[in-house]
């Protein structure tokens, strides 16, 4: 540790720029919070947290002619890694609005209304460079570290005991009765559920329910997105006024007698 003539403590540095500045990890298990002043006093406004290690952006655009393009900024992208969620939030009246096309230095929004104008909000959410296999980590890992990711599409999931770290658990205590055994120390288990699969490692494994709990991190298997040809074909079709006008014809026509449907021709 080392405290500057200026009165700035750096950790992991000789060099702290800021009051604070630490080089690494560090975790709390209080709150963490920035200490604002306002008219009600000094309040303080808390961080926001995620299972993974996440920055975000936002900002608004407008649709022209029903679409959209915004840029990212550059620094943002340097940060980032190449996959990122978009959140959009229509501002007006709408048909509806989708993310069209990704790109890592853009992303293009569509609406449903070829014509659309409306002005609408976007939140983009990425995972810090470096960072894409880090969810929810024990703060110390003991004994086994079992990654399970979960494809919930065809409720399976691929479950991985670090054979780095197995120590006395020997690798043939995984072999048994499982959907398909990929090599050593990897399972197949034919569910998706959380609990089932903690009760299948359980069986297989002879480890405690307790220890695989404290050794267990849940992932998400990707799913893949759709193009915008896949998009379309899954959106209910608009019907043109010459269909709208027909049916209102049809259902003039209809009327119901004593519990029945009756339809009036000519």
């Amino acid at each position: 540790m080392r405290i500057t003539s200026a009165g700035n403590v750096g950790i992991g540095t000789t060099t702290p720029a800021s009051t604070l500045t630490i080089t690494g990890n560090f975790s709390a298990t209080g709150t963490k919070s920035a200490v604002v002043n306002t008219t009600y006093g000094t309040r303080k406004l808390y961080a926001m947290e995620s299972p993974d290690i996440r920055f975000y952006d936002e900002g608004r655009a407008r649709l022209s002619n029903g679409i959209a393009n915004i840029s990212l900024d550059p620094i943002f992208i340097e940060t980032v890694e190449p996959d990122y969620q978009v959140y959009l939030t229509p501002e007006a009246d709408t048909a509806g609005i989708y993310v069209a096309e990704k790109a890592k230095e853009y992303f293009i929004v569509k609406g449903r209304n070829k014509n659309s104008n409306i002005p609408f909000a976007w939140l983009i959410s990425a995972v810090r460079k470096g960072y894409n296999n880090t969810r929810l980590d024990l703060e110390r890992k003991e004994g086994i570290e079992i990654i399970a990711v979960v494809d919930e599409i065809n409720k399976i999931t691929d479950v991985e005991i670090n054979e780095n770290i197995i120590g006395n658990v020997s690798s043939n205590l995984i072999t048994a009765n499982v959907v398909n055994e990929l090599n050593e120390n990897k399972i197949t288990i034919n569910s998706g559920d959380e609990d089932e699969v903690i009760k299948e490692i359980q069986e297989r494994t002879k480890i405690s329910e307790e220890k695989i709990k404290k050794s267990i991190t849940f992932r998400r298997k990707e799913i893949k997105e759709l193009g915008e040809e896949e998009f379309e074909k899954t959106q209910p079709q608009q019907l043109s006024p010459q269909q709208l006008e027909m049916i209102s014809e049809i259902l003039s026509k209809v009327s119901i007698i004593n519990g029945s449907i009756v339809l009036k021709i000519g």
